[in-house]
C-alpha cells in the first residue's frame, strides 16, 4: 500500500511541476479526455494505459497529458497481481478469460507482470492447456491446442513435450474407443434380449422404439443400454420382425436385424 502510494505521490509531484511548462486544456480536449475515460475497459489495463499513451502524445502541450499519464500511473498499480489472477483462471479451466488478461498485461512491457504474461504466452500457457484437457479426457480439444502449439517458434524440448502430448492423447482415445466399442456393443446384445423379452411377453414388437421409450418400459433393465448408446435409429417392425440402427456415444453404428448385429 505505501509503495503504491509513493508511486502516486511521485507522479502528482512531477506533474505539478510540469503543468507550468503546459498550455491551459482547450474545452473540447478536456471534453474528449473524459470520454475517453468513460470508455475504458477496467477489464483490459493494458489496452487502455496504450490508448491514454496516444491521447498523452497527441495533446502533449496540454496540461491534460498530465492527467492521462497519471491515469495511466493509476492503471499500472490496478493491475499489481492480475498475472497471478490469470494464472488461477487457467487452473480453473477458464482459459479464455485468462488467455485475454495475459494478452492485455503483455501490452504493459515494462511491468514484472507484463513481461511474465508475454513470456508465458509463448509456450507454457497452451502446453498446460493441452495437458489440462488431456487429463479430463477431452482428447479432440487437446490435440487441437497441441497442434497450433507446433506452427509456434518452438525449441527443440519444447517441441518434443508437445510431441508427446500428442502421443498421450492419441493412445488414451484409442483404449477409451476400445472401451466404449464393447460397452456399445454390450448395449446391442442387451437390446436384443429386452426386445426378445418383450415379444415373448406381448406377442409382438413395439410400433416404434427410442431411448426414451426403453425407459419407459423398464426404467431398471434399460439402464445401461441407455448409458452406452447415443440413439436408435431407423426403427421398423411387423409384428414378427423388426430392424434398427443402434448409435454409440462415438457415432458408431450397430444395424440390428431380428435379434443379429450385423457390423
Amino acid at each position: 500500500m505505501r509503495s503504491t502510494l509513493t508511486i502516486l505521490a511521485c507522479a502528482v509531484t512531477l506533474l505539478c511541476g510540469c503543468e507550468k511548462e503546459k498550455a491551459a486544456t482547450p474545452r473540447d480536449v478536456s471534453a474528449n479526455f473524459h470520454a475517453l475515460l468513460d470508455s475504458l475497459d477496467a477489464e483490459s489495463p493494458g489496452q487502455s494505459a496504450e490508448l491514454l499513451e496516444a491521447f498523452a502524445r497527441e495533446h502533449a502541450s496540454y496540461q491534460i497529458a498530465d492527467s492521462a499519464r497519471l491515469e495511466m500511473k493509476r492503471l499500472e498499480v490496478a493491475s499489481e497481481g492480475r498475472y497471478h489472477e490469470a494464472r488461477e483462471l487457467a487452473r480453473d479451466g477458464q482459459f479464455d478469460r485468462a488467455e485475454h488478461m495475459l494478452r492485455d498485461l503483455a501490452l504493459s512491457t515494462d511491468t514484472e507482470d507484463g513481461v511474465s504474461a508475454a513470456r508465458h504466452l509463448e509456450f507454457e500457457f497452451y502446453f498446460e492447456k493441452a495437458k489440462w484437457l488431456l487429463i479430463r479426457q477431452r482428447f479432440e480439444e487437446s490435440e487441437a491446442v497441441a497442434r497450433e502449439l507446433l506452427t509456434h517458434d518452438l525449441n527443440r524440448f519444447q517441441r518434443d513435450q508437445v510431441e508427446q502430448i500428442l502421443d498421450h492423447a492419441a493412445h488414451i482415445d484409442a483404449a477409451v474407443e476400445m472401451t466404449e466399442h464393447s460397452q456399445a456393443d454390450g448395449a446391442c446384445r442387451q437390446l436384443v434380449v429386452f426386445l426378445a423379452n418383450l415379444y415373448v411377453n406381448e406377442g409382438q414388437y413395439p410400433n416404434t422404439l427410442s431411448l426414451s421409450e426403453l425407459e419407459r418400459l423398464d426404467p431398471y433393465s434399460s439402464r445401461s443400454i441407455v448409458e452406452a448408446l447415443e440413439s436408435i435409429e431407423d426403427y421398423q417392425a411387423t409384428r414378427d420382425n423388426y430392424s434398427l440402427v443402434a448409435v454409440s456415444k462415438r457415432g458408431e453404428r450397430f444395424r440390428i436385424v431380428d435379434g443379429k448385429i450385423e457390423r
